[in-house]
């Protein structure tokens, strides 16, 4: 399967320009079997397949970018958000005269995740009046999904996480779908980034970083070790002093591995030690 790999690998680095080495063997794997079985190949002629034919091409790639995501998708980190993460830092702005608060969301995906910061933001704000300026940079690597995302329509399966008072007061029902109330919108911004690039740390929109809030959760364990190393340096490199960077609940060792601690217990939510 090595061999066959390395094959898979150069055809897309020819065609697309595409390397696919950083990525976790199994999820290969399991990408390759599915695009198999969707084309009625075998795994012996699937590399000509893919080599000749520019939709499957597309497709496989396609296939390599997770676009799945839900509104409130852990339960514990959003209230650990809500309840302690998000008073304590408006608390620190406001004794700091500091006027705005800053978030990156790095593989938003179809923007559930930085639109569940904003309710939380907005239900907060509604209560404090704090006058703080608060920012969402909402990047992902796939257009399609961003375009999705700017969109603010979602369908039901979407919102199985979100209160009935959440529905009714942040979403209005259009036809079998939600769409998201407008206002939520103004306070993010939608761009490309690739988390692996070499040309910049931060999303370019964001201008300098310093972020006070990074979210990266669901997409370490896609990639190989080394990989994974260089994303979470990364985003350490854009969180202000005393920021925090969450993950996904099923993520939590990669960051206990690599100089960060919990700050809650199991709530994926983590500041750099030292």
């Amino acid at each position: 399967m090595t061999t066959y790999f390395k094959n898979i690998t150069d055809i897309l680095s020819e065609a697309y320009s595409l390397d696919i080495s950083r990525y976790e063997d199994s999820f290969l794997q399991k990408s390759l079997y599915k695009r198999i079985s969707a084309t009625g190949r075998t795994l012996n002629d699937y590399s000509d397949y893919l080599k000749e034919n520019e939709m499957e091409g597309n497709a496989f790639i396609n296939s390599l970018q997770i676009t799945f995501s839900e509104f409130f998708r852990n339960p514990l980190t959003y209230a650990c958000i809500e309840q302690i993460v998000l008073p304590a830092l408006v608390a620190q702005k406001t004794t700091n005269k500091d006027k705005e608060l800053r978030i990156w969301s790095s593989a938003c995906a179809e923007g559930q995740e930085p639109y569940s910061l904003a309710i939380l933001w907005n239900e907060m704000d509604q209560i404090t009046r704090a006058k703080i300026f608060f920012r969402i940079f909402a990047t992902d690597i796939n257009r399609e999904a961003l375009n999705h995302a700017e969109a603010g329509l979602y369908n039901r399966t979407s919102m199985k996480k979100v209160t009935l008072e959440r529905v009714q007061t942040h979403f209005q029902l259009q036809g079998n779908k939600y769409i998201i109330d407008p206002k939520l919108k103004e306070n993010i911004d939608f761009s490309i980034f690739n988390l692996l690039t070499e040309e910049c740390n931060c999303p370019p929109v964001s201008v300098y970083g310093n972020f006070d809030i990074v979210l990266c959760s669901n997409v370490l364990f896609y990639f190989k070790p080394e990989f994974r190393h260089l994303i979470i340096e990364k985003l350490g490199h854009c969180l202000a002093p005393g920021g925090y960077l969450i993950s996904g609940e099923t993520e939590r060792e990669l960051l206990i591995g690599n100089n960060y601690k919990e700050v809650f217990p199991n709530s994926a939510i983590f500041q750099k030690l030292g």
